[in-house]
């Protein structure tokens, strides 16, 4: 019996060290070294092409200037949502207050909320410009407000929030233009709505 149970003692330390190796050996490759952690799947590179990239059709239902800036206006812009967007603008010397009022825009909607002198503003309105001249780049007739301008070859869904880190407008507005006959387009794609493309009186411009 004491024999017996010698023997039963030895059987159970030896388990314990297979045990003990085996547990050992997890984690390691086949050279005994540590394996390697796995990989983490890295977020998605951003789109740095107008697919990213949410315009939508609006018009301005309120404006005012600017408490604390002269060369600011203060807009409410319907753009097809629940409540109207808060959006500042620098035209004051491009366009008077009734020139502003009820004008049909294009806001870029998806640009990250930042102060302008105090005011949070949500979007940026999209003008096209030649030397001194600025006006709008606006939709045609019959437009809804907060329809999406489309562009033929870069289509998806935009990105929630452009990421300013990644300068994603900064790689996309200087391909906004203006054609010869004031068809606004990015890399000679038009801007596209239901009812035909955007336009501006200014021909041959940046777009901003």
């Amino acid at each position: 019996r004491v024999a017996a149970g010698a023997a039963g003692a030895a059987g159970g330390a030896a388990a314990k060290g297979k045990g003990k190796a085996a547990a050992g050996a997890k984690g390691k490759g086949k050279d005994g070294k540590p394996a390697p952690a796995p990989k983490k799947k890295g977020a998605a590179p951003a789109r740095m092409d107008v697919s990213a990239v949410d315009i939508r059709v609006g018009t301005i239902v309120e404006v005012k200037k600017h408490p604390d800036a002269d060369a600011l206006y203060v807009e409410k812009i319907d753009v097809g949502e629940e409540e109207p967007r808060t959006i500042v603008s620098g035209l004051v010397k491009h366009k008077t207050e009734a020139q502003m009022l009820n004008a049909r825009v294009l806001v870029l909607a998806n640009i990250k909320t930042s102060k302008m002198r105090g005011i949070p503003s949500q979007g940026m309105v999209l003008c096209a410009s030649s030397g001194e001249t600025v006006d709008f780049v606006v939709p045609p007739e019959g437009v809804a407000n907060g329809e999406r301008v489309a562009f033929a070859g870069f289509e998806g869904e935009p990105d929630e929030v452009l990421n300013p880190k990644k300068k994603q407008w900064d790689a996309v507005q200087p391909e906004l233009k203006t054609n010869t006959a004031g068809v606004a387009q990015y890399q000679g794609v038009d801007f596209g709505t239901s009812k035909g493309p955007c336009k501006s009186a200014v021909a041959e411009g940046s777009i901003r």
